[in-house]
Order: structure tokens, then sequence, then C-alpha cells
């Protein structure tokens, strides 16, 4: 079982944070070939309710039994498996999608199999990550809704990022407190362009989806399948 996005995480996430995939949607239901759409690192499921809606088949993939249950909940026409991106089954499908820094949570070493598996499965791969040097070397982040507050507490030597996350949520009158430790690898472009043209896919890299950009020193990649 994950130790990321647990049950109080995942519905703070859920219900404060669900804008991302709510902004990025649009623009990837306009870019992905129609067809069947894994959606690795599923969280919640927003995104998977969106694509259903414009008439995709969704599989999500999620490492969070949490977020998986919250998900079932969102986006009950799509289908759910708990997995990593690095231990996932991906079945024949038109497109992969990674959003919100999922490929982050794991290793460099994991990407090329993982673009492999992909490029044997799907004509396209859509995701963002977060790049080398993209954060400061100290942060502290809080933010919180009604019966909700969360602390980010973010620690980067440039290769790597340590998330603290500290979560009070309000339940029957009692504040419930939880705490997650959340390591992130940070990746160098070049290297990660080089894994997917090994595995066959055409690059190409943007700043946003669509409307939604994303901050500085992350990139949305697009890989598509060589035609001919």
């Amino acid at each position: 079982m994950s130790s990321w996005y647990r049950d109080d995480l995942a519905w703070i996430h859920h219900t404060g944070f669900s804008e991302f995939s709510e902004s990025a949607a649009p623009w990837l239901i306009e870019t992905l070939p129609r067809g069947l759409v894994v959606d690795v690192g599923c969280g919640s499921g927003v995104l998977a309710r969106e694509l259903v809606r414009a008439g995709f088949g969704v599989l999500g993939i999620d490492a969070s039994p949490s977020m998986i249950a919250l998900a079932r909940e969102t986006a009950p026409n799509a289908r759910f498996e708990t997995g990593t991106f690095a231990n996932a089954n991906i079945p024949p499908c038109s497109a992969v999608v990674a959003i919100g820094e999922v490929l982050n949570y794991g290793r460099r070493d994991e990407l090329p199999a993982f673009f492999e598996r992909v490029a044997k499965s799907a004509r396209m791969l859509v995701f963002d990550i977060a790049e080398r040097g993209s954060y400061p070397a100290h942060d502290e982040v809080r933010t919180g809704g009604d019966d909700w507050s969360v602390i980010a507490i973010k620690d980067s030597d440039g290769e790597r990022l340590t998330r603290r996350v500290l979560t009070f949520r309000e339940i029957g009158g009692r504040t419930q407190r939880d705490e997650e430790v959340h390591t992130l690898e940070l990746y160098d472009r070049d290297d990660v362009t080089g894994m997917l043209r090994a595995a066959g896919f055409g690059v190409r890299t943007r700043r946003s989806y669509g409307a939604r950009r994303l901050p500085a020193g992350h990139t949305v990649y697009i890989a598509a399948q060589k035609q001919g």
C-alpha cells in the first residue's frame, strides 16, 4: 500500500486541488486520439470524469488506494486499478497520460522501461515533469478551506525534492492531523527526451496544457508514435 495520499490528503487534494486536472482537460480532450486513455496517476478521477464525458474510454491507475476509492465515486463509468507507473500493465490503447508530476514519484532508471511499454501499446504519451532546479532550496506554503488546512514544507538540492505535508481536517468537531513525506526525483529535459526517442517516439514539449500554464521548471511532453 502506498504511503502517499492516504485518506486525509487524498480527500483534501480532491476537495481543494482539482482545478489543475479540470483546467488541463479541455486541451487534452482536443489533443488525444480517440479511444481508450490510460490515466496513470489518476488521483481522484477528475480528469477521468472529464474524458468520459467527452466520449473516451478510461482506465485509471494510481498508487493510492484512497485516491482510487475517490476516483470510483468521481468517475463511475471509468475503470480503475491500483498501481504505479513502474509496475502498471498498459493495455492496447490510444493514449497514456500522466499529469501532475506523476513520473517524478519514481526513479530515473524506471523511465526507459515505462516508455518502452507505452510505445508498444499506445499511439501517444502525454505527461508533465518537474525538472532539475525547478524548486528553491527551501519553501513553505500554507493553504486551506472551511474544514481543512495544509502546510507543505519543501526542500530541494536541485536533483530531488522532499515535500513534508502536514494536513489538518475537521471531522465531527474534532481536528484530525496527519503527516506525509513525499520524495520526488527531478529530471533533465534532454535526458528525458533522449529516453523517449530511444523508445521510438517523436517528441514535442510545451509549457502548458492549453490555457493552463505550468510553473517555471515544469514541462509538458507530447510523445507520439513516428509515422511510416
